[in-house]
């Protein structure tokens, strides 16, 4: 294991090297039963920091896919370090690297072949958070999928179709202002348009994260929830504890609480496709003090009716 010293330059903690961390591993391809060497082809090693981020070093595969770096971790000390390499236009990487030394599988990449085509994709987990009304009676919905590419391949997007989505859901027509959350699919990767989310990443074999919220008005409830994707797992969670929710096989469970907040959650399993959940929510009542301007606006209204009736019967 490399040895490091911590010394404090300005306001960041900087890590300097004193032994040498190394990273050795293989490119390999599934192959049936096994794996199939990627051999000459190049290999890069990473730094992301908050200091700066870039390439460190490259090099390429031996006859039998190997590579190998040896480097120093300098800078501030939450700098990672990982390894990547790319096949058939699309790039892989290793997980975070040690500081130290990373052999086998810790410094393994896995590359797949792509196609354009379909390929089994399933909805591991579907999410959905739904907040209490503001004061207009907006609410913010927050959606999360976990989608599972159950194939041997990586899903692109059609080449003779630049308009076709990897993977896409459907989004209430009512959503406002819609944004993509931290998870495994950048932002720049999904586009929202005509009532859907659109997922144009390439999408590897194996479980990704997508996340995304947005706004509802208050006439957007009660909010039908089409499950348009079949669901392993269904979870709903819902602050205001005077909503409810039916259909999609959903059942109450016990709360959770998130950041301070508590929510109701309804948990379902095994949810088929064109299955439908409603969620309903209590009518937002006027503040107290918009009741009051209210009464007061139709007081001063009904004054000056009847004040207006005496002049002209005057007259």
């Amino acid at each position: 294991m490399g040895l490091f010293a911590s010394i404090t330059v300005g306001s960041a903690t900087v890590c300097v090297a004193q032994d040498g961390s190394s990273v050795s591993g293989r490119v390999v391809i599934p192959g049936g039963d096994s794996v199939i060497a990627v051999s000459n082809t190049w290999v890069t090693l990473h730094r992301v920091g908050t200091d700066h981020a870039g390439p460190v070093d490259s090099t390429r595969t031996s006859a039998n896919g190997d590579y190998r770096f040896n480097y120093k971790r300098t800078g501030v000390n939450d700098a990672i370090y990982f390894v990547s390499s790319s096949h058939a236009g699309v790039a892989y990487f290793s997980h975070p690297l040690t500081a130290g030394r990373d052999v086998g599988d810790d410094g393994e990449i896995v590359v797949f072949d792509t196609t354009s085509r379909h390929v089994p994709m399933t909805v591991r987990g579907r999410h959905l958070i739904v907040s209490r009304a503001a004061s207009d009676g907006t609410r913010t919905v927050t959606e999360v999928f976990e989608i599972s590419n159950d194939s041997s391949v990586t899903r692109v997007a059609p080449n003779d179709s630049p308009a076709g989505a990897v993977w896409s859901s459907i989004i209430p027509a009512t959503a406002v202002t819609p944004v993509v959350a931290d998870g495994d699919i950048p932002a720049a990767a999904v586009q929202f348009a005509e009532g859907r989310a659109l997922v144009y990443a390439p999408f590897a074999p194996g479980m990704k994260q997508l996340a995304f919220h947005y706004d509802l008005p208050a006439d957007a409830f009660p909010l039908k929830v089409p499950v348009e994707h079949a669901a392993v797992v269904f979870e709903v969670l819902l602050e205001d504890p005077t909503a409810t929710i039916t259909g999609a096989r959903l059942a109450s469970v016990a709360p959770v609480a998130i950041e301070g907040h508590e929510f109701h959650r309804f948990l379902a399993q095994d949810v088929p496709a064109n299955a439908v959940a409603v969620i309903s929510v209590p009518e937002l009542k006027k503040p107290p003090a918009m009741l009051f301007v209210a009464g007061l606006t139709l007081l001063i209204g009904g004054a000056m009716t009847i004040t207006l009736a005496r002049a002209l019967r005057r007259r």
